[in-house]
């Protein structure tokens, strides 16, 4: 198995792995920098349950990692003096995985604020086996993480991020049916894919993001930014791809980042809410005034008029849209069409 085959599914499932992964390295780097530390103090630092940093001790155990106890008072989980750390206690795909994890968390990471960890994480990198560093070196090019934070909602459905992975790492042309702005309907591209670009979307939810293909399409002969989970259908060509040996995907992103981020900024919603609604409320929201019988005015910031819409109507008709007038005509519109799918009269 290829060490891509296996990283980007994992890499989806951040939360599961990645960050396990990043705890067993950050737990050994902080006994290996800072000496005898308890459980409870690991526990503090990394955000788990002590029982979590316990099962995480045994897993380093397994992986020949000399973790020893000393008990009671000023006791607690240490490394011994000369210990060395080898990378070789990983595989080449967790070796590269926990060099990217970094690359994921960017400023956000555990290791982010101790330069000493910082500098141990450096070390590791560079005491990989040279095949493993050429791994991290052609991931890097082709698959880019920007943690800069901007307002979206989090999209999760990437139906097809497995096949554009193999597609991008294989040099393999791809024709994908998107929806392109001002043209009715989805549209079959032939494409080009240079690269995968996962943008986290804020530091609160810093694991949290959306997957965007940089691809070259030889339609309109451009370069453009494609949302994955907007691909409705795709099919992967056999016909290899001839890199422009000029593109730089990082470059390119920084460019086209600025553009998609005027697209993105927050839609705010204001809405009267009864008292019997304000269970559903979902998301971060501001209570901007409150009555006695519990009913409130509250502002929520949305992506989209169509994600006002959808939140409005989850209320049922326990909300009413104060503003902006452009979602109040949305929510009647839409609430229009859906009687009229269900035509007659109710008997009084």
């Amino acid at each position: 198995m290829s060490v891509f085959r296996w990283l980007i599914p994992k890499l989806v499932c951040y939360n599961m792995l990645m960050q396990k992964m990043e705890r067993l390295l950050a737990i050994t780097l902080l006994l290996h920098a800072r000496g005898k530390m308890t459980a409870k103090r690991l526990a503090s630092i990394l955000g788990v349950s002590t029982r979590t940093i316990y099962r995480d001790i045994d897993a380093l155990s397994l992986a020949h990692v000399p973790v020893s106890m000393d008990y009671g008072p000023g006791g607690g989980y240490y490394l011994p003096g000369d210990y060395y750390f080898d990378p070789a206690i990983f595989t080449r795909e967790e070796a590269v995985s926990l060099v990217l994890s970094a690359d994921m968390a960017g400023n956000y990471s555990l290791f982010a604020d101790d330069d000493e960890l910082q500098r141990a994480l450096i070390k590791l990198e560079a005491a990989l086996p040279e095949e493993y560093r050429a791994d991290v070196r052609m991931a890097r090019e082709r698959i880019l993480f920007d943690t800069t934070a901007w307002y979206e909602s989090a999209t999760s459905t990437t139906v097809y991020l497995e096949e554009i992975r193999l597609a991008v790492l294989g040099g393999l042309r791809i024709e994908i049916l998107y929806p392109y702005t001002g043209v009715p309907g989805a549209q079959w591209r032939i494409v080009d894919p240079y690269g995968l670009v996962y943008k986290g979307l804020s530091r609160q939810h810093v694991r949290t993001g959306i997957w965007y293909l940089v691809a070259y399409c030889n339609t309109c002969q451009a370069f453009h930014v494609y949302r994955v989970s907007d691909i409705e259908d795709l099919r992967v060509c056999e016909e290899r791809i001839t890199p422009r040996p000029d593109f730089d995907l990082q470059a390119y992103w920084q460019e086209a980042r600025e553009h998609l981020q005027e697209q993105v900024q927050p839609l705010v919603l204001v809405l009267r809410v009864l008292s019997a609604a304000r269970p559903g409320l979902r998301d971060d929201y501001t209570v901007l005034s409150e009555e006695q019988d519990g009913s409130a005015v509250v502002q929520v910031n949305v992506a989209s008029v169509e994600d006002a819409v959808s939140y409005t109507l989850v209320l049922g008709a326990g909300a009413m849209v104060v503003s902006p007038k452009k979602v109040r005509e949305a929510v009647a519109a839409t609430a229009k069409a859906i009687t009229e799918l269900y035509p007659g009269r109710v008997c009084e």
